[in-house]
Order: structure tokens, then sequence, then C-alpha cells
């Protein structure tokens, strides 16, 4: 027999996975600002010192646009997980609901 959750249960749960994802926010948050600064400077350097097109430049160009763009996604998965609550289920069925019945009120009866 299954054992029944608890509503204190499933509110530790939530918060657990809502402190989880505003973890991975934040490290997001903090990682790509210290990559941007690792540009600036490398590439301020780089061109103080008239280097150009170095591969370790291109390297800091790639990573600059790809680890955003990657782990952003990977943090919208995240984010999808999280906030898909029952909650929010229960809603978007009474909003089919609503909509069915407002449909079979607009037809017209015979």
């Amino acid at each position: 027999m299954e054992k029944m959750e608890t509503s204190m249960e499933s509110a530790k749960k939530r918060v657990t996975k809502l402190k989880k994802f505003y973890s991975h926010l934040s490290i997001y948050i903090i990682v790509n600002l210290i990559l941007l600064g690792i540009k600036a400077y490398f590439l301020g350097y780089f061109e103080s010192n008239g280097i150009q097109n170095t591969d370790l430049a291109q390297w800091i160009n790639w990573n600059m646009i790809s680890t955003p763009i990657i782990w952003g996604i990977f943090l919208a998965i995240h984010a999808t997980k999280v906030f898909s609550h029952p909650l929010v289920k229960k809603w978007e069925e009474r909003q089919i609901q609503k909509y069915i019945e407002g449909e079979e009120s607009d037809i017209p009866k015979f």
C-alpha cells in the first residue's frame, strides 16, 4: 500500500526544489559574470599589446558565447521541471474546462 504524502512533506519537497533551482540560477549568473570579466581582461590585454586573432582569444570568444547559451538551455529545462507544479496543471485543467463549457454554450440549439 502506498503511503500518502502529507501537505507538510509536499511543501518541504517543493521548497527544496525551489532552493535548488535558485542556487542553480545564482551560480549561472555568477559564473557568467566571471567569464565576462575574464573576456574583458584578456581581450583588453590582447588589444593593448597588438596581438590579434590568437587561438586563446578565439577560444575565449567561443566560450563567452557557448557557455551561457548551452547552460541557459539546461537552466530553462530545470525551471520547466520546477515550475510545472500540480497547481499549475489544475489551473490548466480549469481553463480548458472553462473554454469547453464556453464553446458548448455558444453552439446554437435547435
